[in-house]
């Protein structure tokens, strides 16, 4: 039986992210500065989470990034590699600095309660017993980390950015009194997983950013941990609007996004992973997304503040409604899964 959740306010886009509407040139110019990097890598010739062949059609093209579905599993591909040249630069610059700029800030606690709560309420509504230990990888700045410590469970989080894990930890630490976070390098993120003996890993927002997903896999795999507690980007409606609106920021394909899920390539990785799903949570920010392209190009138009009132009051007011609809119907631009090892 699959526990199953859908929709979430968008209220928290308005507050946390909105700079997508203040600072849409800057970061559409970052952007592209960005997929213009990744587009000097080779050419990727495999399926990111399948490996098998891709096809040597492509499917569409994103702010000057080809993209292609693999035929076997599914999942949305770009079609360069995520070379460790690619990922140094866009995660490790300045020891993360640069990348961290996107998620410190100085509302830890707003964004700890708004945010990561509930993903630790809807992780410890699915494991049987209400309580576990966590290790979080790829933790960031510990937003979930401190969130499962709130809720009183045993949690510690793991990173390869000195600036998000001394941030986190500083946090943490004046508010729980520890800093369960670690500074690792890439060969021993994948070995502190094997290691664990936690009864849950999560990665939430992770997979995605992964140079070789597999050995996460694998270290799961071969760890104690029961459950794997992820969320992943998948391919939605935001995509869509991505390529008809060429001015607007890509929230959800640009960048570290490099590919997305579909539903069978996520069936596809559990297999991999040897696991089944016992708890879905899915939510979007498509028709968010929606609203945020056609007001830029409003705004390009010089419409009048009276007639974005009149969009705003039409539509923008209806978004949790209309979004409810994607979700339940599995095409929103994220999930939220737990699953236990078969």
């Amino acid at each position: 039986m699959i526990i199953r959740k859908y929709t979430k306010s968008s209220s928290f886009y308005l507050g946390t992210k909105a700079g997508f509407f203040e600072r849409n040139e800057s970061n559409l110019n970052e952007s592209l500065k960005e997929n213009e990097l990744y587009s000097k890598q080779p050419k990727r010739e495999m399926c990111k989470i399948c490996s098998s062949r891709l096809p040597g059609d492509e499917d569409f093209q994103s702010h000057n990034v080809s993209y292609v579905f693999c035929t076997d599993c599914g999942h949305l591909n770009g079609v360069f590699e995520d070379t460790i040249e690619f990922v140094d630069k866009i995660y490790m610059e300045d020891s993360g600095a640069e990348y961290a700029k996107n998620y410190l800030d100085e509302d830890f606690l707003n964004r700890v309660s708004d945010i990561y709560a509930p993903k630790v309420d809807f992780l410890l509504s699915v494991v049987p017993d209400g309580n576990c230990e966590i290790l979080d990888v790829g933790c960031g700045a510990g937003y979930f980390v401190l969130a499962s410590l709130m809720e009183n469970q045993q949690a510690s989080g793991i990173d390869v950015s000195d600036v998000m894990v001394n941030f986190g930890n500083q946090q943490i630490l004046s508010h729980q009194g520890c800093a369960p976070l670690q500074k690792v390098k890439e060969d021993g993120f994948f070995e502190e997983v094997t290691k664990t003996g936690a009864d849950v890993v999560s990665a939430i927002g992770v997979i995605e950013h992964l140079r070789q997903p597999h050995k996460l896999f694998e270290a799961f795999k071969e760890s104690k941990a029961k459950y794997l507690y992820y969320s992943v980007p998948m391919f939605s409606l935001s995509v869509v609007c991505e390529n008809v609106f060429k001015n607007v920021f890509p929230r959800q394909l640009s960048g570290g996004h490099t590919h997305l899920f579909t539903e069978k390539s996520i069936s596809r990785m559990h297999e991999l992973l040897g696991v089944r799903p016992v708890g879905e949570w899915r939510f979007g920010t498509d028709f968010m997304d929606l609203y945020r392209h056609l007001n830029i190009y409003l705004r390009a138009n010089n419409v009048s503040q009276k007639m974005l009132d009149y969009f705003h009051a039409g539509f923008a007011t209806k978004i949790d409604d209309l979004q409810a609809a994607l979700d339940k119907n599995h095409f929103c631009s994220e999930i939220h899964v737990v699953a236990v090892k078969d």
